[in-house]
Order: structure tokens, then sequence, then C-alpha cells
């Protein structure tokens, strides 16, 4: 009589089969993700016309006053301040953070995870008091980029109807601005602070939740702006070294 021995696999075949199968479910769902994602975000949305293709509306007024804000954290670079934009940003901290030049400290603590939390913040804390400025401008804190050339985008700006510029997405419905660096007018932070207390849900990222503090898919208030790319990025243990750069568009035209 012939009987049949089920034999079992070795433990090494087993645990190759188990990782290929992990390896393989795991590389799925990170695609999968990636795909879902890039169906919604969508920067530099072909339909929002670019800041220097803009027909100018009016002649820039002489004089454009602007203020330029950053966050920072004790993962910031320690030198980025021998930069002029970095050096004329106000630089927003965390309550407890320990690095120097910090100009206002926030009343609590952030991470990646919280930078909603911080933009909302700083905005209330902009809110309480009179708008001043015609522009404000968000720039990250690893972003290297001359005066001049946000100096000329602004005399652009100020001459059309764009509200805000930076590279435009589309995601939850509204239109928002990448966030190596956006710049908006008066009228949209005037906008912002008539919607203090904020009590919507916050995104997970910072320029989406500002976008939402918008609310807008009115295109004639967006416009696109060429914005860094990452130049060099480096990974430590405990410091983070970015340099960005912005190529402008005007110098070439």
């Amino acid at each position: 009589m012939l009987s049949l021995v089920r034999h079992k696999p070795p433990f090494k075949v087993v645990g190759v089969l188990v990782v290929l199968l992990l390896t393989l479910g795991t590389g799925y769902h990170y695609v999968s993700t990636y795909i879902e994602s890039h169906k919604y975000y969508t920067p530099y949305l072909s339909h929002v016309k670019e800041l220097y293709s803009l027909t100018p509306v009016r002649d820039a007024p002489k004089e454009i006053t602007s203020t330029v804000f950053t966050f920072r954290d004790d993962r910031s670079g320690k030198f980025f301040d021998v930069f002029a934009l970095q050096k004329r940003a106000t630089k927003y901290c965390d309550k407890d953070s320990t690095i120097d030049g910090c100009d206002v400290k926030l009343p609590n603590n952030y991470n990646v995870d919280t930078l909603s939390a911080k933009l909302v913040d700083v905005l209330e804390l902009m809110c309480k008091e009179p708008v001043k400025t015609d522009f404000y401008v968000k720039i990250d804190d690893g972003l290297i980029m001359p005066d001049s050339m946000l100096e000329d985008a602004l005399r652009v700006m100020a001459a059309t109807d764009c509200q805000v510029a930076g590279g435009i997405a589309k995601n939850y419905g509204v239109y928002w601005p990448l966030g190596q660096i956006y710049i908006f007018k008066r009228t949209i932070l005037e906008r912002i602070c008539a919607r203090f207390p904020v009590t919507m849900d916050l995104s997970a990222s910072e320029d989406i939740t500002f976008g939402k503090l918008v609310n807008s898919t009115d295109q004639s208030m967006f416009c696109n702006m060429e914005t860094p790319k990452n130049h060099w990025y480096r990974r430590y243990k405990d410091r983070r070294v970015r340099i960005d750069y912005l190529n402008n568009k005007a110098m070439r035209r």
C-alpha cells in the first residue's frame, strides 16, 4: 500500500518566502499609495497661470512692504542666517527650543506631524496685530534665495490680481501652494484672520492647511511660481543640511 508522507519545507525556505511576500506587499503598498496620492497632488497646475506671464493690470507701487517668516526647530541648520533672506525673516521657534536666533517663541512644541498647528499658531499671532505689510512670505528654514529675486517677484505680483503665488497644487478641493516658499497679499491674511479661531480639522501638511484656510478654487487668485529644487540634501544623526535654490524666470526675460 502506497502512503504519502508530507515533508515540511526547510525553515530557511519558509523564512525566505515570508520575507519575499512581505517585501512584495510593502512595495505594492508604497507604489499604490504613491499613485493614489498623486491622483490629487498635482503641483504646478497647468490651468493656473505662471506669475511672470500674467498681464499687469496696474502699475506696481514704488514702495512695496513685505513680512518674511519661517519656522525653526532644534534640527535647523546653524549657519543659514548668513544668507540675506533667512537673516531678514522672522523666526518662529518652539516653546522649549534651545537654538539661537529665535525672534518669537510659540506657546507649544511641535514636530513634523504638527506643523499645521504651528502654522495656525503663527498666523493667529499675526492676526492679533494690525496687518501692516503688502505681502507675507513664508519660507522653509533651508531656503536660500537672494533678496533681489523675492523683490522682483513681489513687484510683478503687485501689478497683477494674483493673491497667492507658489507652486500651486490641488487637494481636498482647494488650491494650495507648495511649502518651500509661498507669497500672499495682505487681503489673504485679512481673510484668514476673519476665520479665527480655527475649528476645522488640520491637514498633516502645513501647506495644505494654508490652502484650506484660504479656502478657494478661484484660479484667478493663484499664480504658479517656480519653487526651489533640492540642490543638496543629506541627513545626519542629529543635524540636517539642505541647500535649496530658486531659479528666477524674470532674470531670463
